[in-house]
């Protein structure tokens, strides 16, 4: 296959991947199970993905494997120690194969820097299918994907949220208009360097177009923020070309605004983040709350959480904990939300540490690195749940194809006899 030349990814990324966009109407009860078409999908795949990773000698298991893999054990023991054994188990259970599941399944099928393409390029694919559903949702305000299903399988459907400048909010496949709207901006850096190849010209920018308005459509300040955030990296790497030492140049900027934010203001940068990249007034108040709140939760339970029994709050505040970070951390400690932090910098440091000539690789690298980052920063002020959840992980393992570095050509070995002396040549 011809560097760049972008074909389907291997079977059972196709299959999981399409699972991603099927209407939780279409899930199967088990008893107290609820088994959606990504579980089935994830149950069936997980121990061939297993031997397929510790088989795997280019990218043998490493030490952040690990670290995901006891992210998902522990959060497994944090339940059976807040919920019972039995409940424990199952839910865990559950929760280890969405999250350390679908990482060893991208680790297991996705090798190489032309496979993550792969995936960007079907994803891409999706997001712009689900662009013209997304319309129609929010002019009709008739859901229409969603409502057929619950029309023949049954099911709870689309639940009912306040429009926003005179739209309705788009859920196309997912469960909430967030999922949707983070699932579209996933897609954005990878489009940029992996298909559009950086160039802006007619097909890039809509390209590009593409997925701005697939976000746009979730009216959703998560979606928005990581998709701006990967815009700005974006900008950053294109006009900065040939500054030397940019990238530390830019985390000291970073650094600098943090410290100047926590010098300036009586709250922390975290919480005037999740104050202002919001959607409304009213969410940024909310979103204040849970952090106070949440934080102090963490506080009370830092090693095994509250697993998922109901946290202690205002009486005027739902239940509902926009923050994945902050969430993860209330429900099952900190050492999980070490586990998975931990990870990330380990995959994302041998993904910059790592030379190569090829400029697919290179282009890879980038897009990955700036797509999680996009991802981490949106968790922020949005809950990664159920597909989202499991993208999540999925892209975390593609991380580590990624760092891979290109196999040079393989050169036809030379033959090199001894030299002899003149007169034994001739003997």
């Amino acid at each position: 296959m011809k560097q760049g030349q972008f074909t389907l990814p291997a079977l059972p990324i196709v299959i999981l991947l399409f699972t991603f966009t099927l209407p939780p109407e279409t899930s199967i009860s088990l008893g107290s199970l609820r088994l959606s078409p990504y579980r089935i999908t994830l149950i069936i795949m997980l121990f061939p993905a297993i031997n397929a990773v510790l088989n795997n000698t280019k990218t043998p298991f490493s030490f952040f494997d690990g670290l995901v893999i006891f992210h998902g054990i522990w959060a497994t023991i944090a339940l059976c120690i807040n919920m019972g054994f039995a409940s424990g188990i199952e839910t865990g259970g559950i929760y280890f194969i969405e999250t350390s599941g679908a990482y060893l399944v991208a680790r297991a099928y996705i090798k190489t820097a032309q496979d993550f393409a792969n995936v960007i390029k079907l994803v891409f694919t999706v997001t712009a299918t689900l662009l013209g559903f997304a319309i129609l949702e929010s002019f009709t305000g008739f859901h229409i994907l969603r409502e057929p299903f619950k029309a023949v399988l049954g099911g709870a459907g689309p639940h009912y949220i306040e429009p926003r400048l005179g739209l309705t909010r788009a859920f196309t496949s997912f469960e909430h208009p967030i999922l949707y709207g983070v699932f579209a901006a996933s897609s954005f850096a990878g489009a940029y360097y992996l298909l559009i190849k950086e160039k802006i010209d007619k097909t890039g920018t809509k390209t590009l177009g593409t997925i701005v308005m697939a976000t746009f459509f979730s009216l959703s300040g998560g979606p928005f923020t990581a998709l701006a955030f990967q815009g700005g990296l974006i900008a950053w790497d294109r006009f900065t070309k040939g500054v030397a030492n940019r990238w530390s140049i830019l985390l000291g900027l970073f650094g600098f605004s943090w410290v100047i934010l926590s010098l300036m203001s009586n709250r922390s940068p975290v919480l005037i983040f999740i104050s202002y990249l919001t959607f409304s007034a009213n969410s940024a108040y909310n979103r204040v709350h849970i952090w106070n709140y949440g934080t102090a939760e963490v506080a009370r339970h830092p090693l095994f959480g509250i697993g998922l029994n109901d946290w202690i709050r205002a009486p005027w505040m739902s239940s509902s904990m926009d923050n994945y970070w902050l969430l993860t951390t209330v429900r099952y400690g900190l050492p999980a939300l070490l586990c998975l932090v931990i990870a990330i910098i380990l995959i994302a440091r041998r993904t910059t540490s790592r030379r190569n000539k090829s400029m697919l690789t290179t282009n890879a690298r980038k897009a990955w690195i700036i797509t999680i980052l996009g991802f981490t920063l949106a968790g922020l002020t949005v809950h990664f749940w159920n597909a989202l959840m499991v993208q999540f992980f999925f892209l975390l393992g593609c991380g580590a194809a990624v760092s891979v570095p290109a196999l040079a050509p393989r050169r036809k070995p030379q033959i090199r006899y001894p030299s002899l002396p003149l007169k034994e040549k001739f003997a």
